[in-house]
C-alpha cells in the first residue's frame, strides 16, 4: 500500500509542501482552461447560458470516485490514510448558503478567484480580499458564532453508509448521473442558444468519453474487495530496516530506552568508568548547572565531530531540560549504529525532583520509603552539590566545573505583580499597602506574621460551583471577602505563604475582580523569615469597606467546555503541571486515572528553586518552555488537578514570561475527569 501524506504525519513537511504545490500548479490550470478565470462565465451557470461549472463538477467527482476504487484494488492506496472530514449539519448549511450567495453575487469562489487572480482580474482580487477581511471577522467574533461553528457535530458522515449502499454501486450512479447531468446541460444550451452548437465530431467524441466513463465506472463491480482494516493499515514501517525497527520498539516496550534519574546518580556515585553522561543542551544552559562530569553536546552538533567520536561500548546516558530532545537524540543514534544509550527520564528537571529535592516535598507519606529518600537524598546532595571531590572522568570528558546553582529569579516589581522581600520591607508604613497572610494554618499565623498582615485561608475562596468542588467563587462573592478584610479598590496588595503556589491561587482571584495593584511576594515567609526582616504576633483589626469588582475582566478563566473546543481545534497547547504519575495514569484521585489527549507535561514545582518558594531565572525558565514548543505567542490552557497548583504556572507565564494568551482552566483535571463523554489518554507503562 502507499500511504498518503496525511496517514504519514507528512502534511506540514517539505514533500507535503511540493506536493501541494504542484497540486495547487495543476489545479489552477485545469480551471483556467475549463474557462474559470472569468466571473461572466462562472454565474452563466445561473441564467442557464453556460454549463461548464455543473459539467466540470460531476467530471471532478466521478473521476475522484472511480479512481479511488481502482488504487484502493490495485493496492496502490491506503483506504484508512484518507482523512475525512467531520459533518457539523450548522455551520454547513448556513456555509453553504453564503457560499451560494457570494458565488451568484461575486461569481467567485476562493479557488477560482485565485485562478482569476493570476489572469490580473481585479474583481477576483477583490472577492479573495473579502474572504480574508470575513476569515478575520470570524476570529474576532467566534465566541459568538462558535456554538453555530460546532453544533450539529455527526461525526464524518459517509455517503455509502448514509444511505446502506455499496460504495461501487455508489460510483456507478454517480456516473450514470453525471451523463444524464452532461446531456441536460447541453440540451439547456442549445435551447439558449448562447453557445455555438455541438458540432457532430464534438457530439461523437462527447458520446465516446460518456461510455468510456459509464464503463470504467461499471469495471469497478467486478474489482476485488478492499483489503480488511488490519491489513490495509499495515504499512512500512518507518525505519529502513524493518530487523533495527523491531529491535528499537522491543527496547521501547522494555522500558530499555531510558534511565531513571536515582539510578544514574547512584552509578556516578559509584564512579562507574564506562558511563558517559552527554548533555544535550545549549552551551549557556549547560554553564548554569549540569550534571556532575556531563559532557556539552548541543543537539544539533551531536554528528558533528564531538559527537561522532561517542563510544559504542560501555553506557551513554543522555539528557536535556525535559525528555523530548533526547528521545528525539536517542532515536537518531539508534538508527546510526549506537545501542549502548539510555534517555534519563524527565532530564535535568527529573533530576533535580527525584535526587536533589527533599522527601518532605516529593509527596511520600510512607515513613518507611521516606526514611530510605531520606538518606539517599542527603548523600546524593552531598555528593552532586557540596562535594568537590570527583568521580573518575568518563571517557572524553570535559574539564568539570565549579557548580553553580540555578539562578533566582530577578523580581520584576510591582507593575508586573511579583515584588522582593526587600520592595516590601521599604513599603511596609505605605497607608494604602494592605499585606495578606494566606498560609495554610491560621496558627502560624497568630504565631507569627510579617507586621500589619491580615490571615486569609486560600480555601475559603474557593467552594462546589456546578458540582465541581474547589472552584474559585464568584467575583461578587469573592470582593465581599476582600472588602471584609479592609482591603480597597485603590490599595496595593502583596500576598504571601510558604507556598507559592497558595499565594498565586488568591492573585488569580485578586485578577479576576479587576484589582489593579497587587503582587506576590517572591520567596515568601521562608525568604523574610531567613533574611531576619520584622515580624510579629500582633493582630490588625481591619475596618471592613465596600469593595467593588470589575465586571467583564475575567477573560482568561477557562470552563470545561471551552477547554474541550480548544483541544479539537488543535492550536492550543494544554499544559498538564501534575506530578508525571498523576499525568501518565499510574496514580489518581479522581474516577478517571489519565490525562487530556495531546496535553503537554511538565510539573509545576520544575519551575522553582529547590527547597523555596521562588522562581527560577527568567530566561532558564524560557529556555526550557521553549523547548516543550511554547514561546511568547503559543496559545496555552494551564491545568493541574484543581486549579491550585497550575495558578502557579498561570501566573509565571503570563507575568514573568510574558506569554501573550496563556488560559487557566479552574476545574483542571477533577472537572475534565467527571465528565464521561469526554476523552482520556493514558500513558504506556514502562
Amino acid at each position: 500500500m502507499t500511504g498518503t501524506l496525511y496517514s504519514m504525519g507528512l502534511l506540514d513537511s517539505v514533500c507535503g509542501l511540493a506536493a501541494a504545490g504542484l497540486i495547487g500548479l495543476l489545479f489552477g490550470l485545469f480551471l483556467e482552461q475549463a474557462g474559470f478565470g472569468s466571473s461572466r462565465k462562472l454565474v452563466s451557470v445561473f441564467y442557464f447560458r453556460d454549463m461548464s461549472v455543473i459539467k466540470v463538477m460531476f467530471t471532478a467527482v466521478v473521476t475522484a470516485l472511480v479512481g479511488y476504487q481502482y488504487l484502493v484494488a490495485w493496492g496502490w492506496l491506503e483506504p484508512n490514510g484518507i482523512y475525512v472530514l467531520d459533518t457539523y449539519w450548522g455551520a454547513q448549511i448556513v456555509g453553504g448558503l453564503l457560499f451560494g450567495v457570494g458565488f451568484v453575487i461575486g461569481g467567485w469562489c476562493p479557488g477560482t478567484a485565485l485562478a482569476g487572480m493570476a489572469s490580473l482580474k481585479l474583481d477576483a482580487v477583490v472577492f479573495l480580499l473579502g474572504a480574508v477581511l470575513g476569515s478575520i471577522l470570524f476570529n474576532e467574533t467566534f465566541a459568538l458564532v462558535g456554538p453555530l461553528y460546532e453544533g450539529g457535530h455527526a461525526g464524518a458522515l459517509l455517503l455509502s453508509d448514509s444511505f446502506q449502499i455499496s460504495p461501487k454501486i455508489l460510483t456507478v450512479l454517480f456516473a450514470v448521473a453525471a451523463v444524464f447531468a452532461f446531456s441536460g446541460c447541453t440540451w439547456i444550451e442549445n435551447r439558449r442558444a448562447s453557445t455555438r452548437p455541438e458540432s457532430p465530431p464534438a457530439r461523437s467524441r462527447n458520446r465516446k468519453l460518456a461510455a468510456a466513463m459509464l464503463i470504467l465506472a461499471a469495471g469497478t463491480l467486478l474489482l476485488p474487495p478492499a483489503p480488511p482494516v488490519a491489513e490495509a493499515t499495515a504499512a512500512a514501517p518507518p525505519f529502513g530496516d524493518p530487523a533495527l525497527a523491531a529491535s528499537i520498539l522491543s527496547e521501547v516496550d522494555s522500558a530499555g530506552d531510558h534511565i531513571d534519574p536515582v539510578d544514574l546518580a547512584d552509578l556516578l556515585m559509584v564512579g562507574r568508568t564506562d558511563l558517559l553522561v552527554v548533555d544535550l543542551r545549549a552551551p549557556e544552559i549547560y554553564a548554569g548547572f549540569h550534571i556532575r562530569s556531563a559532557v556539552n553536546i548541543p543537539l544539533g552538533q551531536l554528528f558533528s565531530a564531538a559527537g561522532a567520536n561517542l563510544p559504542k561500548t560501555g553506557l551513554i546516558v543522555l539528557y536535556s531540560n525535559g525528555t523530548t530532545h533526547a528521545a528525539q537524540a536517542w532515536y537518531a543514534l539508534r538508527e546510526s549504529g549506537w545501542d549502548n544509550i539510555r534517555v534519563l527520564t524527565d532530564g535535568i528537571a527529573g533530576f533535580w525532583r527525584d535526587c536533589l529535592t527533599p522527601p518532605s516535598l516529593s509527596g511520600v507519606i510512607d515513613e518507611v520509603s521516606a526514611n530510605k529518600r531520606l538518606d539517599g537524598y542527603r548523600a546524593r546532595r552531598t555528593f552532586f552539590l557540596e562535594n568537590t571531590l570527583l568521580p573518575k572522568a568518563a571517557p572524553a570528558a570535559a574539564p568539570q566545573e565549579t557548580f553553580v546553582p540555578p539562578p533566582a529569579l530577578a523580581e520584576p516589581g510591582l507593575a508586573q505583580h511579583l515584588v522582593s522581600t526587600q520592595w516590601l520591607a521599604s513599603h511596609l508604613d505605605d497607608s494604602d499597602l494592605r499585606v495578606l497572610d494566606v498560609r495554610l494554618k491560621s496558627t502560624d499565623y497568630t504565631t507569627r506574621h510579617i507586621p500589619g498582615a491580615v490571615y486569609l485561608n486560600f480555601e475559603n475562596l474557593r467552594a462546589t460551583i456546578r458540582g465541581i468542588p474547589n472552584m474559585l467563587v464568584s467575583a461578587e462573592d469573592l470582593s465581599r471577602m476582600f472588602g471584609q478584610l479592609g482591603i480597597s479598590n485603590d490599595d496595593t496588595v502583596i500576598v504571601y505563604s510558604d507556598q507559592l503556589r497558595d499565594a498565586t491561587l488568591v492573585a488569580v482571584a485578586l485578577e479576576q475582580v479587576g484589582h489593579p495593584n497587587y503582587a506576590v511576594l517572591h520567596g515568601g515567609w521562608g525568604k523574610w523569615t531567613a533574611e531576619n526582616r520584622a515580624i510579629t504576633s500582633d493582630l490588625p483589626s481591619p475596618k471592613a469597606v465596600d469593595y467593588k469588582f470589575l465586571e467583564d475582566v475575567d477573560t482568561f478563566t477557562v470552563d470545561v467546555d471551552q477547554v474541550a473546543r480548544a483541544v479539537r481545534e488543535g492550536s492550543t497547547v494544554i499544559l498538564d503541571v501534575r506530578p508525571a504519575d498523576y499525568y501518565s495514569g499510574k496514580k489518581s484521585d479522581e474516577p478517571r486515572a489519565g490525562h487530556i489527549p495531546g496535553a503537554k507535561n511538565r510539573e509545576y514545582t520544575l519551575d522553582l528553586l529547590p527547597d523555596t518558594a521562588s522562581y527560577q531565572a527568567a530566561d532558564v525558565l524560557r529556555e526550557q518552555y521553549r523547548q516543550m514548543g511554547i514561546d511568547e505567542d503559543t496559545p496555552i490552557i494551564v491545568h493541574c488537578r484543581t486549579g491550585h497548583q497550575a495558578s502557579q504556572t498561570y501566573f509565571l507565564l503570563k507575568h514573568v514570561l510574558k506569554v501573550e494568551n496563556v488560559r487557566w482552566f479552574d476545574g483542571s483535571w477533577l472537572a475534565w475527569s467527571a465528565r464521561p463523554d469526554l476523552p482520556i489518554d493514558v500513558a504506556p507503562k514502562d
